[in-house]
């Protein structure tokens, strides 16, 4: 319920923040939609990524086995170097934080683009195909996530130190360091919501702004990630790159499907007669 609520807060707060003047219309009331979904394969890729992600979320938290921790004392001197100089000890409040950064990368999309559709400056044909690619890359995203942790199986960094948060380690939480979720969550937002938004505004001057922004709050989510203990640095780097490859790859395949219909429908006009041709 408290996650539920931090979401809509940040939806609205993030309304205000990135509310587009009506001066700022979408490309699509002057060219072509540079997106396009088709519902026989877009339905089966969303219907299958759901199931997938429901899966694996179900397999990781009541079906799976995985090892308990038996008191062993893990070694600092067994972590690599790098990922060494950035370990620390768990911190709640850092925790906490870097859970609301990560909410707010979440509400970011649906309040420019639900601020943009209710200001009447997009479509609702072109606020639904937002939507579908949107959620294709967050079912994506966390069935990467989830399946990812369940293979590589890494002890978070906070066990190596006193004072572990023992509610993580009982409901084994505490060994699925690799990737960080939090930061593959919040790269995918930033790249969906910065190469979207360049592809329906290309003009927009505040195109630098909200790719700054959405950017800095996935950065800061990675850093509260290890600061608090969660993650090592290399949890964060994997993250990014997945979160960053899923929300830029999901949108960029739909514009190939734009492009086709486009380059595959002709229209002429002639004083007797107007035809409409198509190539296959």
């Amino acid at each position: 319920m408290k996650k539920l609520l931090a979401a809509i807060a940040s939806i609205f707060l993030c309304s205000q923040v990135f509310a587009l003047p009506e001066s700022e219309r979408c490309i699509t009331e002057t060219e072509g939609s540079p997106f396009k979904i088709c519902p026989v394969q877009d339905g089966i890729l969303l219907g299958a990524s759901a199931l997938t992600f429901g899966s694996s979320y179900l397999y990781i938290k009541k079906i799976g086995s995985f090892k308990d921790y038996d008191d062993f004392t893990y070694d600092k001197d067994d972590i690599n170097p790098l990922d060494r100089k950035f370990a620390r000890k768990y911190s709640k409040n850092l925790d906490r934080l870097g859970t609301v950064t990560d909410v707010m990368l979440y509400a970011m999309p649906f309040a420019v683009y639900g601020t943009e559709f209710l200001l009447s400056n997009m479509e609702k044909n072109e606020a639904l195909t937002t939507l579908v690619m949107y959620a294709q890359s967050a079912f994506i995203t966390n069935t990467v996530k989830q399946a990812t942790k369940m293979a590589v199986n890494r002890v978070r960094p906070y066990m190596y130190f006193d004072d572990f948060p023992e509610d993580k380690v009982e409901d084994d939480d505490f060994q699925f360091s690799f990737p960080s979720g939090h930061t593959i969550d919040a790269f995918m937002n930033a790249t969906f919501l910065s190469y979207t938004f360049c592809k329906y505004y290309p003009d927009s001057k505040y195109r630098a702004p909200i790719i700054a922004a959405s950017y800095g709050v996935a950065a800061a989510t990675g850093a509260l990630r290890m600061a608090s203990g969660n993650h090592f640095f290399t949890d964060v780097l994997g993250g990014a790159a997945l979160g960053s490859a899923i929300g830029f790859a999901v949108p960029f395949l739909h514009t190939f499907a734009a492009r086709k219909s486009t380059s595959d429908m002709q229209l002429a006009l002639s004083p007797t007669e107007i035809s409409l041709s198509f190539k296959l």
